[in-house]
């Protein structure tokens, strides 16, 4: 049946072996082989040059041909400032995050989930004999899991909508604000976004990764420009009452990693790709509880397309 090939059986038990085929699916079957990396010792402008031109949000560091760091995103919003002199001095491996976890390629999902939340990671070095082979993202994670959700034909009390997971406390900053300041913010709250507003009603975004490519175009205009100028809109929102894997689908098709969830216009939190796949991972492993303890209560899932808001 589609991407999973699991027995025919009682509804309970087949959802117990989609979970389980789920779970146990190895690094190798969903991790990307195309992995970007460049040398501590170049400078640090290339690397942005790279996220921004490939689109990713983080570049592996290597060392004579040997992983020893990522450099990401948030590595910019924290470490560089708006000043094309000072970024023209800068190497890799002045701002690199040094801490590296690398899993190979036999992991299961299960366990890389668990390295992911107790290291607060968001993407896995796969390695085989101290060779580079892949890198595994949250991406990958949520995308396995949306394909375990068309095979999902059950509705429980555990299949959780996002306003049970999201952020209530949200970073904002009008619109006429300095996109320095922005910045700023980001870097103290250690967050990868701010929402904009106009007279504190949400009209746009800005991320880590606009940060760089910003950064890239004209580091020193980012000094006095404002954040209006230069936000992410108009802004997609989502309704609290949306179910995780619901939710999970429409970030998927837009390409996005971050949702505001609204409700009348209001601002009422922030759904992430991270909050999602925690959630989606708590969901299969509760499932799993239920199933061997013989008290699982279900009911058939519709599932919905969720209205995409336009702030």
């Amino acid at each position: 049946m589609g991407f999973f090939n699991f027995k025919k059986g009682n509804k309970t038990e087949s959802i117990k072996q989609l979970i389980e085929a789920t779970l146990t699916t190895s690094l190798k079957d969903i991790m990307t082989t195309y992995v970007i990396s460049i040398d501590k010792n170049e400078k640090l402008k290339n690397a942005a040059n790279v996220i921004v031109g490939e689109k990713v949000s983080c570049v592996v560091v290597k060392e004579h041909e040997k992983p020893i760091a990522v450099v990401t995103e948030r590595d910019f919003v924290k470490k560089v400032p708006f000043s094309k002199e000072e970024m023209d001095k800068l190497f890799v491996k002045d701002v690199m995050s040094p801490k590296l976890v690398t899993v190979s390629s036999s992991t299961t999902v299960f366990d890389a989930i668990i390295v992911l939340i107790k290291n607060n990671f968001r993407k896995l070095v796969v390695s085989d004999n101290n060779q580079t082979i892949g890198i595994v993202t949250q991406t990958d994670f949520v995308k396995l899991m949306d394909k375990f959700y068309d095979e999902l034909t059950i509705q429980t009390n555990d299949l959780l909508t996002i306003e049970k997971v999201m952020t209530k406390k949200v970073l904002t900053i009008d619109e006429n604000e300095k996109y320095s300041r922005a910045k700023e913010l980001m870097d103290q709250k250690d967050l990868g976004s701010m929402i904009i507003t106009e007279n504190a009603r949400p009209v746009g975004i800005t991320t880590e990764y606009d940060v760089v490519a910003k950064m890239v175009e004209d580091p020193e205009r980012l000094k006095n420009i404002t954040v209006g100028e230069v936000m992410t809109a108009p802004l997609i929102g989502i309704a609290p009452e949306v179910n995780i894997f619901d939710a999970n689908r429409l970030m998927l098709k837009e390409n996005i990693r971050r949702l505001p969830v609204v409700k009348d216009g209001q601002l009422l939190g922030m759904i992430t790709q991270t909050d999602l796949c925690r959630a989606m991972y708590y969901f299969l492993r509760i499932t799993l509880w239920h199933i061997e303890k013989q008290d699982l209560k279900f009911e058939s899932l519709k599932k919905s397309e969720p209205e995409k808001i336009l702030l």
